[in-house]
């Protein structure tokens, strides 16, 4: 039994079709959408019938889930079979004693058997809490569990031969890595005519029906979702301002169920603030979303270049740190970097020489357990890192509570020879380093 689950669109289908394909067995596919029992019965009986026994489909029937799962059970006593159920949860919302159905034909008659049974879900937080959890009636009967994430900035990149490595590093930015996403990117045109017909243009991918589909993914109210995404997307990010964005007094329990869906990230400091896991939703609603009647006159280009365009270096600063730390999580334990458990960013309030409170604010700090062993500094700017970057950086290192922490800076527009000639304490990188891997490749 294998658990697979993880955000729409990463692939997971995909994975596990390409993997059905590959052996040598009948498969039963089935894909689960919000019907009733009855027709939900109904369709998997003719998923499993074509796949066992075409010839029956028509002629026979069953009058419960049971009776079908033990009927795959036997045949799975004769040869391999591989039972995909997609989609689970709008199965087992709807009927929610399937849960220890499956449970007791796996204890009682499958594991036994040569079947091979594969749950997927898009609904993270059920499958989070209802199916892998301790409380759950199936944990502990798979075999593998995993959660697909998407593909990180090198792994993005395999996939747009002919752009820039800038190019590549903001159409990860706007794809947030998501296979899908990926997809809709034309290396046959320029990046800004595939942002235009992506975003900007009446049938472009990036619609706003595409964006209910993530946010009612598991909410009831999506109009409220939605707003709060807004206002953490457009710089709204402490409880307290969110609320007042929002309108409403109190968004706990709204940010809990988006945290808990991994579209928001609760980040830990003495304010506790909140950002947004996804940077390609992170452009809709600071970018797009107030264009949507522009775009249905069929004006969005024009939108594009007015507000938009310069722009794009500011919406890549947040994703630029996210590469950043990807990097080092792919470089650990080489090239000076050290082996860190956790790599974030930090805010706080600190009193100057001249006991004036000062905010500092630092991109990325590493840590192993407690022990802070590395500072980091993005820019994604063209002008190269200079004298004032770097003075600027090592005025806020000082107040941290760190032992000569390693010092990395990325850089897009690269560095000034002043900097190159007296940042000898700090690990510089460019683009170009950071790409290597996949350049090398």
């Amino acid at each position: 039994m294998a658990v697979i689950y993880g955000r729409r669109r990463v692939g997971k289908t995909k994975l596990i079709n390409q993997f059905m394909q590959e052996q040598g067995c009948k498969r039963i596919s089935f894909t689960a959408i919000e019907r009733e029992e009855g027709e939900l019965l109904t369709m998997m009986t003719e998923s499993v019938l074509l796949a066992l026994a075409p010839d029956m489909v028509g002629n026979i029937s069953f009058n419960s889930f049971e009776k079908l799962f033990e009927f795959i059970g036997r045949q799975a006593q004769e040869e391999r079979i591989i039972f995909f159920i997609d989609e689970y949860p709008y199965l087992a919302k709807k009927c929610p004693y399937v849960q220890s159905l499956l449970q007791k034909v796996i204890d009682t008659q499958w594991q036994a058997g040569n079947l091979f049974f594969i749950i997927c879900g898009s609904l993270v937080s059920f499958m989070k809490d209802e199916v892998l959890s301790e409380s759950a009636p199936l944990h502990g009967r798979s075999n593998l569990e995993i959660k697909l994430r998407p593909f990180n900035y090198l792994e993005t990149a395999e996939f747009l031969d002919g752009f820039t490595l800038e190019e590549k590093a903001i159409c990860y930015g706007l794809s947030n890595g998501v296979a899908k996403y990926i997809e809709q990117f034309d290396t046959q045109l320029s990046l800004e005519e595939n942002i235009v017909e992506q975003f900007y243009s009446i049938g472009g991918y990036f619609t706003e029906d595409l964006i209910k589909t993530i946010i009612v993914n598991e909410k009831q109210n999506p109009a409220l979702y939605s707003t709060i995404i807004s206002a953490v997307a457009t710089g709204h990010t402490k409880n307290n301002e969110i609320a007042s964005y929002v309108g409403v007094e109190d968004v706990n329990f709204a940010l809990k169920v988006l945290v808990n869906a991994e579209i928001l990230e609760k980040r830990i400091s003495k304010k506790p603030y909140y950002i947004l896991n996804d940077s390609m939703l992170q452009f809709w609603f600071k970018y797009v979303s107030r264009a949507t009647s522009l775009i249905n006159a069929g004006s969005g280009s024009m939108y594009y270049q007015a507000y938009v365009k310069d722009h794009i270096h500011d919406y890549m600063g947040k994703v630029f740190e996210k590469m950043a730390k990807e990097y080092l999580w792919i470089q650990a334990g080489r090239d000076h970097i050290p082996v860190l458990t956790e790599i974030t960013d930090y805010q706080d309030t600190v009193l100057d020489e001249n006991k004036k409170q000062k905010q500092i604010e630092i991109d990325l700090l590493g840590r192993s357990g407690k022990d802070i062993l590395l500072v980091g500094e993005c820019k994604f700017k063209n002008a190269p890192f200079d004298k004032k970057d770097y003075e600027e950086l090592q005025e806020k290192i000082k107040y941290l509570p760190a032992n000569k922490p390693v010092n990395c800076i990325f850089a897009l527009g690269g560095f000034t020879d002043y900097v190159q000639k007296n940042a000898e304490d700090c690990r510089l990188y460019t683009l170009e380093d950071m790409y290597r891997q996949e350049m090398d490749a």
